[in-house]
């Protein structure tokens, strides 16, 4: 799974860029961090699906939700989901400000 952020956001002393911290959250699986399971997101369980429209709409609700729960300096406005072949694809996820 690639992924393209395509926004911006204050950088306001973080040590990562936002596009790197969204990168890290969405291919964290959920429950790898001992001390805090639930940090991650959904989208390992799309691993090796065939690309189909219930797999893009899962796709997309796995990003705006682990987006929206873990990183506060950046709303999601959109997520596409870009095949590259019949079980790649691509996210390209638009975002704003906070």
């Amino acid at each position: 799974m690639d992924i393209e952020v395509i926004g911006s956001a204050t950088f306001d002393g973080y040590i990562i860029g936002i596009d790197e911290e969204i990168r890290r959250v969405l291919i964290t699986k959920k429950g790898t961090i001992p001390m805090n399971p639930e940090y991650g997101s959904d989208l390992y369980k799309l691993r090796d699906r065939t690309l189909s429209d219930e797999v893009r709409l899962k796709a997309i609700s796995y990003t705006f939700e682990a987006i929206d729960e873990w990183i506060d300096r950046v709303k999601c406005k959109k997520v596409d989901v870009i095949a590259l072949n019949d079980k790649n694809f691509k996210l390209r996820i638009e975002i704003d400000p906070a």
